[in-house]
C-alpha cells in the first residue's frame, strides 16, 4: 500500500483520505478480519521456554498464576455487558465498532458514514450463522502484554492454542453483520461518532499535525491505525461533549488493544495536549462573548 499522506485531506466538500492502493480489496469483509486486534499484537507477542531450577520455576509460576488470576477477575468484572435480547450495551463496544469502520474506510479511500450504513444493511451471506454465545467469550479489555515464558513446550503450545482460539472469536464477532452483535442504542451512538469524525475532520487534521511526534507524520500509511483512535477521541470529545477523562482513558486502551510499542503513551499526551488547548479556546472565546455581551 502506497500513501501520500494520511494528515492530508482534499479541499473539496466530500470526505477524503488521498489514500492509494495498489492492489484494492475485494470487499469490507477483508478488512474486517484482517483487523483482528489479537492477530496484529500475536507479531510481537513471544512465547519461549526456558531451563531452571524447581524452586525458581515453583515461585515463577505461582506468580504468573497470581497475576493471571488477577487480571481475569478484573477483565471480567470490566466485560461488555450484553442487554435482553443477546448483543453489546456497552460504550466500549460502539467505539470499538467506530474505530474499525474509521480504519477500512482509511483504507478504501471512502466516506465512514456510508460505509457504516453499508455494513449495517448489508444482507447475510447464504447459509451464515452467527454463534450468540462467542459474544460471552469476547473480552473488551483484553490486552497484549509483556512475552511470557513458560517450563516446558506443552505449556508454550496451550497458550497458543489458547490464542488461537481468542482470536477466531474475536474475527467472527468483528466481522459479523452489526445488527446481531450490537445494540440498536450502539449503533446510533456509533452513527453519531462517526458523523462526528466526518464534521471535524479537516480541522482535526491540522491539529493533530501539529502534536503528533515527526515519525507519525513522516510515514502515516504506517499509523493509520493510531491516527484513526485520535480523530475519534477529538471528535468525541469537540463534538459529543463527553468529559474529556472518559474519552481519554478509552482512547489509551484501544491503543493497547490496537496498536504496539508507545502508542498508548503518545496518544495519551496529544489528547491532553488537545484538551488543554480546546479548553482555553473556549475560555478565550467565552472572554470575547461576555465582553461584546457588556
Amino acid at each position: 500500500m502506497e500513501a501520500s499522506s494520511l494528515l492530508s485531506c482534499s479541499s473539496k466538500t466530500h470526505f477524503t483520505f488521498n489514500l492509494q492502493l495498489s492492489s484494492p480489496p475485494s470487499s469490507l469483509y477483508i478488512h474486517l478480519v484482517s483487523f483482528t486486534p489479537r492477530t496484529i499484537r500475536r507479531n510481537h507477542h513471544q512465547v519461549s521456554c526456558t531451563t531452571r531450577s524447581s524452586l525458581a520455576v515453583q515461585e515463577a509460576l505461582e506468580k504468573s498464576r497470581d497475576s493471571v488470576t488477577v487480571a481475569t477477575t478484573s477483565a471480567k468484572e470490566m466485560m461488555p455487558k450484553i442487554d435482553k435480547s443477546g448483543r453489546f450495551c456497552s460504550p466500549r463496544a460502539a467505539r470499538e465498532l467506530a474505530l474499525l469502520i474509521v480504519y477500512a474506510s482509511c483504507l478504501e479511500g471512502s466516506d465512514p458514514i456510508r460505509l457504516f450504513e453499508k455494513r449495517v444493511n448489508s444482507r447475510r451471506e447464504p447459509g451464515y450463522e452467527f454463534d450468540k454465545a462467542s459474544l460471552l467469550d469476547y473480552n473488551h479489555m483484553s490486552f497484549g502484554g509483556p512475552p511470557v515464558t513458560t517450563e516446558t513446550v506443552e505449556e508454550a503450545d496451550e497458550l497458543l492454542r489458547n490464542d488461537e482460539k481468542e482470536s477466531a472469536i474475536e474475527a467472527e464477532i468483528l466481522s459479523a453483520p452489526p445488527k446481531l452483535v450490537y445494540s440498536k442504542l450502539l449503533l446510533r451512538f456509533t452513527r453519531k461518532l462517526l458523523v462526528a469524525v466526518v464534521e471535524k475532520w479537516d480541522s482535526h487534521v491540522r491539529v493533530i499535525d501539529k502534536v503528533v511526534p515527526p515519525n507519525w507524520k513522516d510515514q502515516p500509511s504506517g499509523r493509520i491505525l493510531e491516527l484513526s483512535i485520535l480523530h475519534l477521541a477529538m471528535s468525541e470529545i469537540a463534538v459529543l461533549g463527553t468529559r474529556h477523562p472518559i474519552v481519554i482513558n478509552e482512547s489509551v486502551d484501544l491503543a493497547k488493544r490496537f496498536c504496539d510499542g508507545a502508542a498508548p503513551r503518545i496518544i495519551n499526551g496529544c489528547l491532553r495536549t488537545f484538551v488543554k488547548d480546546l479548553e482555553g479556546t473556549r475560555a478565550a472565546e467565552a472572554s470575547v462573548t461576555k465582553g461584546n455581551v457588556s
